[in-house]
């Protein structure tokens, strides 16, 4: 792993510095650069990751809906005019933000915000459970079971969290043994098994979605004829799911084939 790390670190030196190397003016190999010299207005901050996860956990990318505002209902670092910079939704006002604001301006939203996966959202859905397990939440439930996220008690998880992801940058202290959240190694799991793009079950990418859909499945449950009803057609219609049908698609769309018989 070792080797592979070192090979890994290689390439990566070679291409910064092939990258530097097409910067350069073709006019005999001199060492001047050329800037795009178009206004800030042009350009966006498109993320920050400073801390893996925090925004993809967090904060909702559903624009406008819940707007993102602060504790006094005031929005936080709304959208411009200008159609390049125009993204509203928490994500990317958390974007536009700066570091050295963010415990400012998102507290309140990270933590008991209106979307569906704000921290005190994830300990009221899955606090319950994790306790069924035998496991302690750093939440504590106020009423047995509670009925909203207003009593269940995140303070200890706040107090926690807070001084490692806010604000939202990357620190390295070179007198502390390194790897995440000291500096980050390039196989550092927390961002392979976080992320959406390294994270096989995309809890994370997609917990909002999931949470809202199981709130769906929940209330339905409960009405046990509109239940089976639906359950029933759900299995009337599984025939378009059949192996039959996507192989033959994907014969016709696909492979390009016909069948032999």
């Amino acid at each position: 792993m070792n080797k592979l790390m070192t090979v890994a670190k290689i390439f990566l030196s070679l291409g910064v510095a092939a990258a530097l190397g097409g910067c350069n003016d073709d006019d005999g190999g001199n060492n001047n650069f050329t800037f795009n010299t178009a206004s800030a207005d042009r350009y966006v901050r498109i993320d920050r990751m400073g801390e893996p996860a925090l925004a993809t956990a967090l904060l909702s990318k559903t624009v406008d809906s819940p707007t993102p505002v602060d504790g006094n209902g005031k929005p936080v670092n709304p959208g411009s005019a200008n159609k390049f910079n125009n993204f509203n939704d928490q994500r990317d006002a958390f974007n536009r933000g700066d570091p050295v604001n963010d415990a400012r301006d998102f507290a309140f939203i990270l933590t008991v915000g209106p979307q569906i996966n704000s921290l005190a959202n994830y300990h009221y859905k899955l606090g319950p459970q994790l306790r069924a397990l035998g496991l302690t939440p750093c939440s504590t439930e106020m009423v047995l079971p509670p009925s909203g996220i207003g009593q269940v008690d995140i303070s200890t998880c706040v107090a926690q969290v807070a001084p490692v992801v806010l604000p939202d940058v990357i620190t390295y202290d070179p007198n502390v043994a390194v790897g995440w959240p000291n500096g980050r190694h390039f196989d550092d799991p927390v961002v392979d098994r976080l992320l959406s793009e390294g994270e096989p079950f995309l809890v994370l990418a997609d917990f909002a979605a999931y949470a809202h859909a199981q709130d769906q499945v929940d209330a339905l449950f409960v009405r046990e004829d509109e239940w089976s009803y639906k359950a029933i057609i759900n299995c009337l219609n599984m025939g378009y799911f059949s192996s039959d049908r996507s192989i033959r698609e994907y014969a016709d769309r696909i492979w390009a084939v016909k069948p032999v018989m």
